[in-house]
């Protein structure tokens, strides 16, 4: 395993558990909020602030997901083409995933401002848009690294669960 795929690897696994922290923090806090709710004490914005903690969920496991092979795939008429059109086909999708995830991240950080950012219930948005960033690099590294696999093989195999 060379260096690149060790850092990809590596990366998409601590973007991961940003997600994962996201998750169990917006558990604990819907919890809290039904409670507080029940208690005629709602809190204010609780919806929006579950809204973000689902954006940052989504964009932590993007990249791990691309590392599992985990997106939801449909072959019904690609399964059945040549190997090697198959394979052509992988490195385009992979391609456009790459330009997706690069168009993204830097929308994201030119319209990143830490000074007049966006406010909700006196919380700036500017850390959720570093972790968007984070996030979308992550996923554009894994499927440069599967670009990268795919050139390297000889004769095509589909990418196997793992």
């Amino acid at each position: 395993m060379s260096l690149f795929d060790k850092f990809t690897a590596g990366f998409s696994k601590f973007v991961a558990y940003i997600g994962y922290i996201s998750l169990v923090l917006m558990m604990v806090f819907v919890g809290v909020a039904a409670v507080a709710r029940a208690m005629h004490r709602p809190i204010i914005g609780d919806i929006e602030i579950v809204q973000l903690g689902m954006v940052v969920l989504i964009a932590g496991s993007l990249a791990y997901t691309e590392y599992r092979n985990a997106h939801v795939s449909v072959g019904i008429i690609v399964d059945n083409f040549p190997g090697k059109v198959q394979k052509i086909l992988d490195i385009f999708s992979l391609c456009l995933t790459v330009i997706f995830c690069v168009v993204v991240a830097y929308a994201f950080y030119t319209k990143f401002d830490t000074q007049n950012g966006s406010v909700l219930l006196g919380y700036k948005f500017y850390p959720l848009k570093t972790i968007l960033i984070v996030g979308f690099i992550a996923w554009a590294l894994m499927a440069i690294q599967k670009i990268i696999v795919l050139l390297r093989m000889k004769e095509y195999t589909p990418w196997e669960e793992e």
